[in-house]
């Protein structure tokens, strides 16, 4: 065989092995395409089943959009992109995973906080009650006592009040008038003038 012989066939074989290379290269492209995708498919359900489309729905969204973009690439022969945006959906499903979890684990502290500082409202709601009683058994144990003493104690005589007498006595003296007579003359002495005399007497006496 000529020596132009041998380069057309070398050059040809060489042909063949890229052109094969170059499909299993492709090949491993969709396949690594796939297989992202995949596993991007299975995050996002995970994260879809402890509930980040309620607690983090717009991480949770955009994951699902990068999944269904990726899908459309590799359908459409962008073997890289969708590798790339399968990639993104599985890191956004992570992030979802992530915020989902530690939303909880701040519910979880907030509730817990809650409980306390309740519970320590009503212990010393409890305590406040419990002094208020003990003040109202105090209080009513000492109006017995001063019952009891007061049923007790001797009597308390009230002195009366002292009562004034006034007396007034009045004494009156008329003048006895003398008529003459005209024959007899008789010389005596004149008569006592009317004497009015009063006493008063006052007297306190002890009821």
């Amino acid at each position: 065989m000529s020596r132009l012989g041998h380069v057309a066939r070398g050059i040809g074989v060489s042909a063949l092995m890229l052109a094969a290379s170059s499909q299993a290269f492709a090949e491993g492209k969709a396949d690594r395409a796939r297989q992202a995708i995949a596993q991007a498919q299975g995050k996002i359900e995970a994260a879809h089943i402890v509930g980040t489309g309620s607690e983090v729905p717009a991480i949770h969204a955009e994951a699902l959009a990068a999944l269904r973009a990726a899908k459309e690439d590799l359908a459409s022969g962008h073997k890289e992109r969708a590798i790339a945006e399968a990639n993104r959906a599985s890191a956004l499903a992570d992030t979802a995973v992530g915020e989902a979890q530690a939303n909880r684990a701040a519910d979880d502290r907030a509730a817990r906080e809650d409980a306390a500082a309740t519970a320590a409202q009503a212990q010393q709601d409890a305590a406040a009650a419990n002094a208020r009683a003990a003040a109202a058994e105090q209080a009513a144990s000492s109006a017995q006592a001063d019952a009891a003493m007061a049923r007790n104690a001797p009597p308390v005589m009230i002195a009366p009040a002292p009562t004034t007498t006034v007396t007034t006595q009045t004494e009156k003296r008329t003048a006895i008038s003398s008529t003459p007579k005209r024959r007899v003359v008789v010389r005596s002495a004149p008569r006592t003038a009317a004497v009015e005399k009063t006493t008063t007497t006052v007297t306190t006496s002890q009821n």
